[in-house]
């Protein structure tokens, strides 16, 4: 069958579970995308018009995420609650490298999109946490990156239409010419960074919690990656 109830509840061997899940997960992975398969997207980001980064950053990135809960993790709970783990420090190396790697980039695409590496980390992260407050922050950090990095992207967008160039270092004054446009750029830059009383506060916030609950040092390391954050979109 191909309806999705009939899969729900089936009792497969835990075995099996392991390689089906796997299957599924690394295909996901590459989607979402996970360290260390995400080096696609730099580089489609990079290449794709205005219109594409926008599509790919709000809307099929989360293809990824909405796969694991969709079909991966209630369809093989055995290998999901046994594999979680390792997913979840792959989703904190993604947070700590993504930014990292964002805070050196001289074009400002690449750095968005390693800063989507970064904040598609927290989304994993509270995706297999397991527990309700990492799930409620998982989907809502969903939402929020679509709206954040896609307005992100339209901006970028709309400045590279006029000067045709990505590297950061060009786009000196643009707040004495356009201080509006200025003022809407910095505003959902601090919404990516997570700052309280925006929506990138309130995904990263409970995916944060929700690791923490499973180990506290997953949280530690998670909440240094918004300090990350902060520096490169500073």
């Amino acid at each position: 069958s191909f309806n999705i109830i009939d899969w729900y509840g089936m009792n497969i061997p835990s075995e099996t579970q392991y390689l089906l899940f796997l299957g599924f997960a690394v295909a996901f992975a590459v989607k979402i995308p996970i360290f260390p398969l995400h080096t696609w997207l730099p580089d489609a980001h990079y290449e794709a018009p205005t219109a594409g980064s926008v599509q790919l950053a709000a809307v099929m990135l989360k293809f990824g995420p909405y796969g694991f809960l969709r079909f991966a993790m209630p369809v093989f709970p055995s290998a999901v609650y046994d594999l979680s783990p390792i997913i979840m420090i792959l989703a904190l190396i993604g947070i700590i490298y993504g930014g990292l790697v964002a805070m050196v980039q001289t074009q400002i695409k690449r750095l968005i999109a390693y800063s989507s590496v970064a904040h598609m980390g927290y989304i994993v992260l509270g995706l297999f946490a397991l527990n309700i407050q990492g799930l409620s922050g998982s989907w809502i950090q969903m939402i929020n990156h679509g709206i954040v990095t896609g307005a992100l992207f339209l901006g970028i967008g709309m400045i590279y239409e006029r000067t045709h160039t990505q590297e950061i270092s060009d786009y000196g004054g643009v707040a004495s010419s356009m201080p509006k446009f200025s003022a809407f750029i910095v505003f959902f830059s601090m919404a990516s960074v997570g700052l309280p009383g925006l929506n990138g506060f309130v995904g990263e916030i409970l995916a944060i919690i929700g690791a923490a609950r499973i180990n506290v040092w997953y949280g530690i390391i998670a909440a240094s990656g918004v300090v990350v954050a902060a520096i490169y979109m500073l």
